[in-house]
C-alpha cells in the first residue's frame, strides 16, 4: 500500500477575526449541517474580554512605568491603559492568531474526502490538548484566573491563549488559536511588555537577521535618505520556529495514530508553507471567494428580478381580478337600487292599500259592533222570554187539570212564537258576523290577518257572548 502524505501549516496572522472563529458571524462558506462539529476550547469573547487579559498581564507595570516616565515630563501624550498604548501602536498588535491544519480541500476535505477530514480532526484536537496543557511557556486564560487578583502567568516570558476554536464546517478542519505574547523583567522600558521577537527569544527561538546577499553571493545595498545602507534579511525568526516545532509534534501524532507521513510543500526546506506562501494561498483563495460571491450575488439579483417580473404578473392578474370584481359589484349595486326603488315603489302602494284596508276594516268593525250590540240585546230579550216560556210551561203543567187553561194556552203559545222570532234573529245577526269576518281574512298586515288581530280585540265580548247562549239553549 502506497505511503499517505498530507501537509501541516501553522500560518501566523495578526489582528484576528473572533466573531468568524467562534462563528459569532456565520461565514459565507460555512455548511449548518456540520455547525455542531465547531468547538470552542478557550472563548475570549463571552468568559473575558481581552482588556481584562491586558489590565491583568500588563496594567500595574505600565502605570509604574507611566508614573517614572512622567516625572521626567515625558509620556505626556500617552494613554492610562496599556491595552490602548497598543492599540495606537503601528507595529505591535494586541494579539496574534495561528491557524493549524492537515492537507488542504483536494485531499482532506470534508466533500471531497470526508474520512481523511474526520481523521485530521482527531489529530488536531490532540494538538490543541497537547498544546494548551503540556507545552512550555504556555498559559491558558480564563475567567477564574483573570478574577484572582494574585494570579499570574508562572513563566518569565510566554504565550496567552485568549481564543482557541476549532471549525469543522468550512470546507477543512483547522484550529484557529488567538494568542497575547508577554515578557516579563525586561531590561528597558516598563517591567511586562508585549513583545512578540523579544518573547520567543527569551523562550529559546531566537529571530537574527543578516545582510542580504545576491545571485553572485554579493552583498546586497539598499538607497535611503541617509544614504546606502545593507538591506537586511530575517535568517531565523523566532515564532516560525516555534511554529515549526509544534507541527513537528503534529507529524509524530499523524504518523503515529493513522500513518500519514508529512508533506513538505514551497521553497522553504524544513517544508510546507512560510507566512508568506500561506498568505497568496489565503489571497488566491480570498479572490475565488470574492468570485463566487460576486456569482452568487448575481443569481441572486437574477432570482430576485425574476421573482419581481412573476410577481408583477401575479399582481397584474390580481388587481384586473379586482377590477372585474369592482365592476359585477358597481352593477350589483346598481342593480340592488333599481330593485330598493321598486320595492320603495311597492310599500307605498302597499301601505296606500294598507290604508284603504284599514279604512274598510274600521267600518266593519263599526258594523260587527252594531251587530254586537243587536244581538247582546236580542239575547238578554232572549233569556227573557225563555225564562218566561219555562214559568208558563210549569205552571201549565200544574194547571193542566185544573179549570179552563185557554187563556194561560194562549199565552204559553205567544211566548213560543216570541222565542222562535228572536232565535230567527240571532241567526240573521250570526251570519251578518260571518260574512265580516270573511271580509276580514282578506287583509293580511304583518303576516297576520285582520281578523286575529279583530278576535284578540273583542275576545272576552265573544266569550261573554258563547256563554249568553250556552245558557239560553239549556
Amino acid at each position: 500500500m502506497p505511503d499517505v502524505y498530507r501537509t501541516i501549516s501553522g500560518a501566523l496572522f495578526r489582528a484576528p477575526n473572533l466573531e468568524h472563529n467562534n462563528r459569532d458571524h456565520i461565514p459565507w462558506n460555512a455548511v449548518q449541517e456540520r455547525a455542531d462539529r465547531n468547538v470552542i476550547l478557550v472563548n475570549g469573547t463571552k468568559d473575558f474580554t481581552l482588556e481584562q487579559v491586558y489590565d491583568k498581564l500588563f496594567q500595574k507595570s505600565y502605570e509604574e512605568w507611566l508614573a517614572k516616565e512622567r516625572k521626567k515630563s515625558r509620556a505626556k501624550d500617552d494613554p492610562p491603559t496599556y491595552y490602548e498604548k497598543i492599540e495606537r501602536d503601528k507595529k505591535k498588535h494586541l494579539s496574534y492568531e495561528i491557524i493549524w491544519q492537515i492537507g488542504d480541500m483536494d485531499d482532506t476535505g470534508y466533500d471531497t474526502d470526508n474520512l481523511s477530514a474526520i481523521w485530521a480532526e482527531d489529530v488536531l484536537l490532540r494538538f490543541a490538548n497537547h498544546l494548551m496543557f503540556e507545552v512550555p511557556n504556555v498559559t491558558i486564560a480564563s475567567k477564574w484566573c483573570l478574577e484572582d487578583p494574585e494570579w499570574k502567568p508562572p513563566f518569565e516570558a510566554g504565550i496567552v491563549i485568549t481564543n482557541f476554536a476549532f471549525n469543522g464546517d468550512e470546507s477543512t478542519p483547522h484550529l484557529h488559536m488567538t494568542f497575547v505574547p508577554y515578557s516579563d523583567n525586561c531590561s528597558r522600558g516598563q517591567k511586562t511588555q508585549n513583545a512578540l521577537a523579544q518573547t520567543f527569544t527569551r523562550m529559546g527561538y531566537k529571530t537574527t537577521m543578516e545582510q542580504a546577499r545576491d545571485a553572485s553571493d554579493e552583498l546586497v545595498w539598499q538607497d535611503t535618505p541617509e544614504g546606502k545602507k545593507p538591506q537586511m534579511v530575517r535568517t531565523a525568526y523566532g515564532a516560525v520556529e516555534w511554529i515549526e516545532e509544534q507541527k513537528n509534534w503534529i507529524a509524530e501524532d499523524m504518523e503515529k495514530n493513522i500513518g500519514w507521513k508529512r508533506l513538505y510543500k514551497g521553497k522553504n526546506e524544513r517544508g510546507d508553507l512560510l507566512l508568506s506562501d500561506y498568505r497568496r494561498e489565503r489571497a488566491a483563495e480570498k479572490a475565488l471567494e470574492a468570485e463566487r460571491e460576486k456569482e452568487r450575488q448575481e443569481n441572486a439579483l437574477q432570482q430576485i428580478q425574476t421573482l419581481s417580473e412573476k410577481t408583477i404578473k401575479k399582481l397584474d392578474e390580481e388587481i384586473s381580478a379586482k377590477n372585474m370584481t369592482l365592476k359585477f359589484n358597481d352593477a350589483l349595486i346598481e342593480s340592488r337600487k333599481t330593485d330598493v326603488a321598486e320595492w320603495d315603489e311597492k310599500a307605498e302602494y302597499s301601505k296606500s292599500e294598507y290604508l284603504k284596508a284599514d279604512e274598510l276594516l274600521t267600518d266593519k268593525k263599526k258594523e260587527v259592533e252594531q251587530a254586537q250590540g243587536e244581538l247582546s240585546k236580542v239575547e238578554e230579550a232572549l233569556d227573557e222570554a225563555t225564562r218566561k216560556k219555562e214559568i208558563a210551561q210549569d205552571l201549565y203543567e200544574e194547571l193542566k187539570a185544573g179549570a179552563d187553561n185557554s187563556d194561560l194556552f194562549d199565552k204559553v203559545v205567544d211566548l213560543s212564537y216570541e222565542n222562535e222570532q228572536l232565535r230567527s234573529k240571532i241567526q240573521v245577526l250570526q251570519d251578518k258576523l260571518q260574512k265580516a269576518y270573511e271580509f276580514m281574512k282578506q287583509f293580511v298586515i304583518n303576516g297576520r290577518n285582520m281578523l286575529d288581530v279583530f278576535r284578540e280585540r273583542i275576545g272576552e265580548v265573544k266569550e261573554w257572548v258563547q256563554r249568553k247562549v250556552a245558557g239560553g239553549s239549556r
